[in-house]
Order: C-alpha cells, then sequence, then structure tokens
C-alpha cells in the first residue's frame, strides 16, 4: 500500500508539472503568462514559509526577505552588470546571510514575540529601500534593471529568456527545482530533527539536540529561498517598489501565512495547492478588487471551519487518494505542543 501511495504522489506531482507546463502554450496570452508566473513565485514563498513553521513557529516577515533577494539581485544587475544566473543566488544567499545574522537572538523567543520581531523587521527592511533613495531609488522605487536575458544551459547551449514565455520557463525550472530542495531537506535527518523541536524543544534539547543552532538553519534556509523568490519576482517586472501597498507591504505577507493555512500547513504539497486556489480567485475576483480582502477572508474561515488540514486533504477525505494503514501514524505533527510552566 505503502508503494502504491508513492506512485499516486509522483504521478500527481508530475500531473501538476505537465500542467504547469503547457498552460501558456494552451493559454497562449501574455497576460495570463505573467500571472502564473507570479503564481509560481508565490508557490515558493508559500512552501519556504511552512519550512519555519517545522520548527513551531510563525513568521510575518517572510516577504521583507524577499525584499533583500529582489533588491540585492536588481541592483547587482544594475549597479555592477552582473548576470541573472549569478545574482539571483546572490539575492537568495543574502537574504539566507541576514536571516542568520538575526536568527540567534530572534530564535530565542517564541510564539507571538518572534511574530512580532518578524513583522517589526520586515517591515524596517521595506522603509529602508523606502528611505535609501540613493541606491534603491526611493519612493520613486527601482527601474531599468535588465531582464534574466540569455542564459548558457549546459547540454542545450545558450537561450534567450527575456520572453514572457521564456521567462516563465525559467521561473518553472528554478521554483521546481527549490521546491525539491526544500522537500529533500525536510525528509532528511535535518527535517526530522526540526519536526522533534516543534514537538517539544525542551525533550529535544535533552537528547543531545542544539535546538538554537536548528533553528537557525531552519530559519536562514527557508529565507534564503525568499530571497530567491525575490529575484525572480525583480526580474519579471522589471521594476520594484517599496510602497506599503506595493509587494513587499504587510498584506502580502498576510496572503502568505493564508495560503499556507488554507492549503493545508501539515502537508508539504498544502501551500502548493493554496497559493494555487487562492491567487486564482484573487485574479478572478479583480473587477471588484476592493472586496478581495473579505472574499480571501471568507475562504479562509470556511476552509478552517469545514477542512481543518486544508484543501490538500480533499482527495482523501472523499477516497480518491490511497492512504496506507501506517501512514496516518507516521504523519508528522506539525502543532508545537505546549510546554510545561510556559
Amino acid at each position: 500500500m505503502q508503494n502504491k501511495t508513492s506512485r499516486a504522489s509522483a504521478a500527481l506531482w508530475a500531473s501538476a508539472i505537465i500542467l504547469a507546463i503547457v498552460s501558456p502554450l494552451v493559454l497562449s496570452n501574455i497576460y495570463w503568462t505573467s500571472v502564473l508566473t507570479r503564481i509560481l513565485i508565490y508557490v515558493l514563498m508559500a512552501v519556504s514559509l511552512r519550512t519555519i513553521y517545522l520548527v513551531g513557529e510563525f513568521s510575518l516577515g517572510h516577504v521583507g526577505f524577499m525584499c533583500i533577494g529582489a533588491y540585492t539581485s536588481a541592483l547587482l544587475s544594475l549597479k555592477a552588470g552582473l548576470p541573472f544566473a549569478l545574482t539571483l543566488p546572490v539575492g537568495g544567499v543574502m537574504a539566507g546571510l541576514v536571516a542568520f545574522s538575526l536568527g540567534y537572538p530572534f530564535m530565542r523567543v517564541k510564539g507571538v514575540y518572534f511574530v512580532v520581531l518578524t513583522l517589526v523587521t520586515s517591515e524596517s527592511f521595506r522603509l529602508l529601500a523606502f528611505n535609501w533613495k540613493k541606491l534603491t531609488g526611493g519612493v520613486d522605487g527601482l527601474i531599468g534593471f535588465p531582464g534574466a536575458g540569455s542564459l548558457s544551459i549546459p547540454g542545450i547551449g545558450q537561450i534567450d529568456f527575456g520572453g514572457f514565455n521564456e521567462y516563465y520557463y525559467l521561473t518553472l525550472g528554478v521554483v521546481c527545482a527549490s521546491l525539491y530542495i526544500l522537500y529533500r531537506l525536510e525528509s532528511s535527518r535535518l527535517g526530522f530533527t526540526w519536526l522533534a523541536i516543534c514537538e517539544t524543544d525542551k525533550m529535544a534539547g535533552a537528547v543531545g539536540i542544539n535546538v538554537l543552532r536548528y533553528k537557525v538553519i531552519n530559519f536562514s534556509t527557508a529565507c534564503c529561498f525568499a530571497g530567491i523568490g525575490g529575484g525572480l519576482l525583480a526580474h519579471s517586472e522589471q521594476a520594484l517598489s517599496p510602497m506599503g501597498g506595493a509587494t513587499f507591504g504587510v498584506m502580502t505577507t498576510i496572503y502568505l501565512l493564508v495560503y499556507m493555512v488554507v492549503g493545508g500547513k501539515g502537508k508539504f504539497e498544502g501551500p502548493v495547492v493554496g497559493a494555487v486556489v487562492l491567487s486564482l480567485v484573487s485574479e478572478f475576483t479583480r473587477p471588484v478588487e476592493e472586496y478581495q480582502p473579505m472574499i480571501i477572508g471568507a475562504i479562509a474561515i470556511a476552509v478552517v471551519m469545514l477542512l481543518p488540514d486544508g484543501l490538500a486533504t480533499i482527495p482523501e477525505r472523499l477516497g480518491l487518494w490511497p492512504v496506507s494503514a501506517s501512514e496516518g501514524s507516521s504523519q508528522p505533527d506539525l502543532e508545537p505542543k505546549a510546554e510545561e510552566g510556559t
């Protein structure tokens, strides 16, 4: 039964990738290709946000590290003339390094204190971009930096990713590779250590796990991929704005959290489902844009009440997904336990 479940899971992921590949060809529309590109970026952001939840913490500052990756990649392209193949990973590394430097003080606190710290830090990054006009363009934003351009791919040759469709497929490749890395990390010994800390950090520490160190590694890893998402977004739109109502504002952070919860935070594919479904809902409700937060909120409340484990569990509930007898016991419990005396 376990092999059957694994085959079904592989088939589902393969089907999703095939659908993602053919979608721009079927739609044949520049606008929808750009929408799909942004959805892919939000998928990466939501899944990397869930990585932080693996140690039992919620972050409202994920978009701040997306901002770091975006501005780092854009500025290196604009000021230093470096190619996209170099600026994108450097943007991710920069976000990861900043998260690493902040991780040790941040990860010493829990719960609402960690949430507030990450939220304030994210806003500080945005305000830094807003006020540092000589470097970031300030309120006018940052424009004029190039897109992905031509990249040399081993075994294939030189490919120009300047077009909308070409950049979409580049984004799809980067996002798929990033999701695979995050999945392998979660399935590795490192991921099981994170889950042990989520279960009870005091007991994990009692058996010799350096809880703070593993939490910092978790936080840095998640923020590194948030930086990569920011770099992809920057070169997709070729314009960055630090305004509060733009991409790096508080609402984007809240939406990412909603994507994770609505899709199902207990499953790796949960944020993927949540980001895709709710992003499409936002797109189709664009004519009533002023009511979008209300619509998304109503959907989130309904899902939490009717499907507390998220939209990703619908196939299992309908009996359309093979579940082995042992899977229920092996499924990690991502709800952090309350500690005695806290």
